[in-house]
């Protein structure tokens, strides 16, 4: 039974004692009890006297029980003694854990002991509350730490205040959300001095059951997450509900103690919080230890509840970061793929060149060569350039289609109407001979003999001549075929310019046409010089385009390092004629990648792919002519960006 006595005189400075009833002169009538006390026979040489509690008795065993202070409460347990510790008539399960409230009396063998407080203990310790749980949904009210009884709970208090100081501050300068995880773990401990161990549940969707992100000891010994065993009861009490749970000697506890996770991991405290943002779940938290039943406090749980809301806040904002990347992703490769489709024997060769881009970046960021040691990527930095490569050609949207897709030197429809006038020139031919040979045989009136003779020779002057305009025809189709590199120009084209047809009996008509002619002369490419400019204006179109975007602070420099990829080292590249220096190191990467690609393409109607070897010779060439970096081309050969990761 319960005996209720008034509150004598306790020992100074002990905020409870125990009181022995009919006491032996060998047993003190009074005992303070401090945060720990052992019950016993025999004096323990590890434990200080005000630590140690003899009871003299040989029926009482050597370590009978013991009473632990947690805050302004008081347990005790048995210590699988012999015959037994009871409270109030009721016998402790050995191991178990109980609360003790002013005027229990505990009876070892034949003692007789009062407990005894002398401070008002707080609400939720008054009785055996073995769970607490709170309202999560009510994260934004302050959190008010229990009121302290001394010197070393104010400390605590402020120790703990403090830690929650530097999680907020902590957590609004993660960027990541594996930062996030590894920095909450150490705030657990840090936090929480009896935690041994903490788990991370996060949900990939709203109607998902949450997944274990993060299981670590507080040795720092990572477990596997896939393979933690944890309470689904207390999972789904947390989740369903959207409650903060907090349990207290979790074995003996009716509501959770009988779960084999519990049992199987011998857990004798745990508090499990959810992640809620405006009510939704996002995942949960739990802290457990299987050494001490009363290691958390209903403080710990609203402390570890303000931990979860900011988690939450902050998981909220890198989903909605993430978000916005996955939006700005697709963005710029459906705008990419509008690009391409305009001009389908490039398709996908601004990704490609994204790829080789980021692999050069990668792989000068590691060289540790004499030329490149200095220079290193952040991450933001890397995907500022794989955008700046998505989208270095997006100004051709502006170019016109049949500029932009111009197989040869001549547009097609300037080929159909120079072979008509191929037609149209050997029957013009025809006819002036024909019309002589009329003529002749009229001034002259030719017998028939000298009739042929002189048609014989109309005949052999008209196979010439369409001899020659079959040469003629020929050299126009072979100009008419782009080359990679700088080549002499036919020097048929000029024969065939200097040719003139008779159209009239009074006038005569050029084959070719100068404009046809500059066309066809071109040494390099397909494109004329009015053409050309055309295409170079992309750079300045994309860049246009580019700047209209509000590039958040990390991909600032994408306008930028698109923009220069036609300059070239020595200056002679366009679209502002920019040297050395000026160049940026990571648009000279995208100028390198750029040109690889164009050159290895594979087979486009203007032009055959070149194989590899032929194309490194190529960019070998440009880079002893000042035009590319010869140290990101040496890194880009030895790295081989072109074969896949």
């Amino acid at each position: 039974m319960r005996r209720q006595t008034g509150l004598p005189d306790g020992p100074r400075g002990a905020p409870a004692y125990l009181e022995v009833l009919g006491a032996s002169e060998s047993v003190p009538a009074i005992f303070p009890l401090q945060d720990e006390v052992v019950i016993g026979r025999d004096p323990q040489d590890s434990l200080d006297p005000d630590h140690f509690f003899c009871i003299p008795e040989h029926t009482v065993s050597r370590r009978h029980a013991r009473i632990l202070r947690r805050g302004d409460a008081y347990y005790v347990e048995d210590l699988h003694s012999f015959n037994g510790t009871y409270v109030d008539g009721e016998r402790l399960k050995p191991g178990a854990w109980r609360a003790l409230q002013e005027g229990d009396e505990l009876n070892i063998s034949n003692a007789q002991i009062v407990f005894h407080s002398m401070v008002a203990p707080a609400q939720d310790n008054m009785a055996t509350i073995i769970t607490k749980v709170v309202d999560a949904t009510q994260l934004t009210r302050m959190i008010e730490p229990l009121p302290a009884t001394g010197p070393a709970d104010i400390q605590h208090v402020v120790q703990k205040l403090h830690a929650m100081a530097q999680v907020s501050i902590a957590l609004g300068a993660v960027t990541n959300s594996e930062t996030l995880i590894e920095k909450i773990m150490n705030f657990i401990f840090e936090l929480f001095p009896l935690a041994e161990r903490a788990f991370i549940l996060l949900r990939n969707g709203e109607e998902e059951r949450p997944v274990p992100v993060a299981a670590r000891r507080r040795d720092g010994s990572e477990m596997d997450p896939s393979r933690v065993t944890m309470s689904s009861t207390i999972i789904n009490e947390v989740l369903n509900k959207k409650q903060s749970v907090l349990s207290v000697d979790t074995l003996s506890d009716r509501y959770f103690g009988s779960q084999h996770s519990i049992i199987s991991q011998a857990i004798r405290s745990v508090m499990c919080v959810p992640l809620l943002l405006e009510g939704q779940c996002l995942g949960l938290i739990q802290v457990d230890t299987s050494s001490d039943p009363y290691a958390f406090k209903e403080q710990d749980l609203e402390i570890l509840t303000g931990v979860c809301a900011e988690t939450a806040v902050a998981l909220k904002n890198f989903q909605l970061y993430s978000d916005i990347e996955r939006l700005l992703d697709g963005f710029v490769r459906a705008s990419v793929q509008a690009i391409e489709e305009r001009d389908p024997a490039t398709a996908g060769h601004s990704f490609r060149v994204a790829d080789f881009a980021e692999r050069l970046a990668v792989a000068v960021d590691r060289d540790t060569g004499k030329e490149l040691r200095e220079v290193a990527f952040s991450l933001d930095q890397l995907r500022e350039i794989r955008y700046a490569a998505l989208l270095h050609d997006f100004g051709k949207v502006g170019v016109r289609e049949n500029v932009l897709c111009k197989e040869k030197k001549l547009h097609p429809h300037e080929m159909r109407l120079l072979d008509e006038r191929f037609r149209f020139a050997q029957a013009c031919l025809e006819r002036e001979a024909y019309r002589r040979l009329v003529e002749l045989h009229a001034r002259h009136d030719l017998s028939i003999s000298a009739f042929r003779e002189a048609k014989e020779k109309v005949e052999i002057g008209l196979a010439e001549e369409k001899e020659r305009l079959a040469r003629f025809h020929e050299a126009i189709c072979l100009a008419n075929e782009p080359s990679v590199s700088h080549t002499e120009s036919g020097a048929g084209l000029q024969a065939v310019l200097d040719y003139a047809f008779p159209e009239s009996e009074d006038s005569h008509h050029p084959l070719l046409q100068q404009s046809e002619f500059s066309a066809l002369n071109l040494p390099k490419g397909s494109l004329t010089l009015e053409e050309r400019r055309e295409i170079e204006s992309h750079v300045a179109d994309s860049y246009s385009f580019l700047i209209l975007i509000p590039w958040t602070r990390d991909l600032s420099a994408v306008p930028a390092i698109a923009h220069g990829h036609h300059e070239k080292l020595d200056g002679s590249g366009y679209p502002m004629g920019l040297r050395g220096e000026q160049i940026s190191i990571q648009t000279r990467i995208l100028t390198i990648c750029d040109i690889y690609d164009a050159l290895t393409a594979g087979d486009r109607p203007y032009k055959k792919a070149v194989p590899v070897d032929k194309a490194l010779d190529l960019m070998a060439r440009e880079c002893k002519a000042g035009h590319l970096d010869p140290r990101l081309f040496r890194a880009f050969v030895d790295a081989q960006v072109w074969l896949p990761s």
